[in-house]
C-alpha cells in the first residue's frame, strides 16, 4: 500500500530469485485485499497461489470471494490463503463464539470454493500439523464469553492435496542468471 501509505493493511507475495522465473502470470484483483501469481513449472504444470487480506465485514468479505471467482485465476492446482479476518466456515470442537456466515458471504464463498476445487488444509491428512492449537484468535475469556476463530487460513485444490502438498518445479541456472 506504498502509494497510500497505509502500513496496517495489504498483501504482498514474495518470492526468491529462483522462483522468480517461474512466474507466468500475477495481478491485483482487489487493492489491497487480494492478488495472485501463477507459476508454471517445465512440465506445463500451473500452480496459482491467490493471496488474501479479508475485510472485517460480511458483505465486504462476500464482494471479495465473488472477485476471486470471477478472476481467471484457473491452474492445474490453487492455494488461497492469508488473512480470513473472522472468517469461520467450521466450527472445530464446537467452542462457544462460533459465528454463522450471513447469507451472501456464504453464497460467494461456496461458490469460490467450488469453482476451484478448494478445501481447508488444516483438516486435511495430507499436511503436517505444526500447531495443535485449532484457532488463531481467541479473545482470552473462557466459557460464554469466549470467542475463537482461525483467521488465517489455507485452502488448497484438491489435485494439490491428493499429492500432499508437492510440486516438483524444476528451475535451470539459465532462467534464474536471465
Amino acid at each position: 500500500m506504498g502509494t497510500s501509505q497505509r502500513t496496517y493493511a495489504g498483501t504482498a507475495v514474495l518470492l526468491d530469485r529462483t522462483t522468480a522465473p517461474l512466474v507466468v502470470d500475477s495481478g491485483i484483483l482487489i487493492e489491497g485485499q487480494a492478488q495472485f501469481v501463477k507459476l508454471q513449472a517445465r512440465d506445463g504444470v500451473t500452480l496459482t497461489v491467490i493471496n488474501v487480506y479479508a475485510a472485517r465485514t460480511a458483505r465486504e468479505r462476500a464482494h471479495l470471494w465473488k472477485a476471486i471467482s470471477s478472476a481467471e485465476c484457473n491452474s492445474d492446482h490453487t492455494i488461497l490463503g492469508g488473512d480470513f479476518n473472522h472468517m469461520v466456515e467450521i466450527p472445530y470442537g464446537g467452542l462457544a463464539g462460533y459465528r454463522r456466515m450471513h447469507r451472501r458471504e456464504a453464497t460467494s464463498w461456496h461458490q469460490m470454493t467450488i469453482q476451484y476445487g478448494l478445501s481447508d488444509a488444516w483438516v486435511s491428512n495430507s499436511f503436517r500439523k505444526m500447531s495443535k492449537k485449532a484457532y488463531t484468535f481467541h479473545n482470552g475469556r473462557s466459557g460464554s464469553g469466549a470467542t475463537v476463530s482461525r483467521i488465517d487460513k489455507y485452502m488448497i485444490s484438491q489435485g494439490l492435496e491428493s499429492r500432499g502438498g508437492r510440486i516438483e518445479y524444476v528451475v535451470t541456472r539459465s532462467q534464474v542468471t536471465g
